[in-house]
């Protein structure tokens, strides 16, 4: 089935979508590389636009506004009028921003074009009318922040790589990792926080190594009991917690993974991949990896889920929007159709897929 005939909705941001999230209400938000911030309902219909002053590199979101990294800037945005409440202007780049215990916590960085390096990063906090509570400097670059459980956790790059856990008071509880190598990317599980590192190491917030890879970890998606890990060589795998692996598909370098929503009575993951000149997004059975669904014309560059729908923001400004109810029925559509034109089309999209994959 190819994927961009299932979608419940297609939309354009204008622009090249640089970050996308799911409102718990369903309703689409969609950041680009200019600054352009959008909201749609959970219908499908534009409900506001505005302009902020520089890409929007993350969002998060709360019942009562959206918080955006946007170029140096930290910016809080009323979430039912698109008016912004407050800005303030971080040290270097605002780069992640998460809403933790009605505190809102962003990173920034501070990049050195002569060492051609990072040379000093903070942790900010911020209430939600604005003042702030605290901000901790750092030399290490925290490459991933992630909420979990009643904790705030960051992943560090060099010289102490590791992580720490974020006080309240903004104090830092460094515990080193199993692997002196920097933590580049992380995930959190129901139980557990997956981090993945340089040198192609999975480890959890205990310091044990679940698994290593021969190439550098690009990114993490946590399910129920186990990991899909994307790694620098193309591969996308799924493990259980222990490190056992379950499925993995090679192919050209993936720019975005998440876990979606159930089909069939299954898990799905999505997979986007990009070779510098084609791309592709394929939807798999998350337990077996076996795949459902592909399009083979598609430059996708972040995609976010719920339990319902999944959304993926791409180059071209495209955003693209699977309902769960939808997907299933064309699925269904698909599978009982009889061989002839629309099958030789499926083929002809596998074909192409396996060739990006052999790249």
């Amino acid at each position: 089935m190819d994927l961009l005939a299932s979608t419940w909705m297609s939309r354009s941001l204008g622009e090249a979508v640089a970050s996308v999230a799911l409102d718990e209400d369903h309703s689409v938000l969609v950041g680009g590389w200019n600054g352009a911030l959008k909201r749609w309902d959970e219908k499908g219909d534009l409900l506001w636009s505005t302009q902020l002053n520089d890409r929007i590199n993350d969002l998060a979101v709360n019942n009562e506004c959206v918080i955006a990294t946007a170029g140096l800037h930290l910016v809080c945005i009323e979430k039912n009028t698109g008016d912004v409440r407050w800005t303030h202007a971080l040290e270097g780049s605002a780069d992640a921003t998460v809403i933790h215990n009605e505190v809102v916590h962003a990173v920034s960085s501070v990049y050195d074009i002569e060492h051609n390096d990072f040379i000093e990063s903070a942790v900010w906090a911020y209430d939600l009318k604005g003042d702030e509570q605290w901000v901790t400097r750092m030399d290490e670059r925290p490459w991933t922040m992630l909420a979990h459980d009643t904790s705030l956790w960051i992943g560090l790059g060099r010289p102490k790589c590791g992580f720490a856990t974020v006080g309240e008071d903004g104090s830092l509880t460094h515990i080193e990792g199993p692997v002196d190598s920097p933590i580049t990317c992380g995930s959190a599980g129901k139980t557990s926080l997956f981090f993945g590192h340089a040198d192609g190491t999975v480890s959890d917030h205990m310091s044990n190594i679940v698994l290593t890879r021969s190439s550098g970890i690009e990114s993490l998606a946590s399910f129920e009991d186990g990991i899909v890990v994307a790694d620098e060589g193309g591969d996308a795998c799924a493990f259980d917690a222990k490190g056992v692996q379950r499925w993995c598909l090679k192919g050209v370098p993936i720019v975005s993974h998440c876990g979606g929503f159930e089909s069939n009575g299954a898990k799905t993951h999505w997979i986007a991949r990009w070779s510098g000149s084609e791309g592709s997004l394929e939807a798999v059975n998350a337990e077996s990896g076996d795949v459902l669904a592909i399009s083979s014309q598609m430059h996708v560059r972040f995609m976010h889920s719920n339990e319902q729908r999944l959304i993926v923001g791409c180059e071209n400004g495209d955003v693209h929007v699977w309902e769960r109810s939808v997907f299933d029925r064309r699925l269904s559509t698909n599978s009982e159709e009889d061989e002839g034109p629309k099958d030789a089309r499926k083929s002809a999209l596998q074909d192409k897929l396996r060739k990006l994959r052999e790249r």
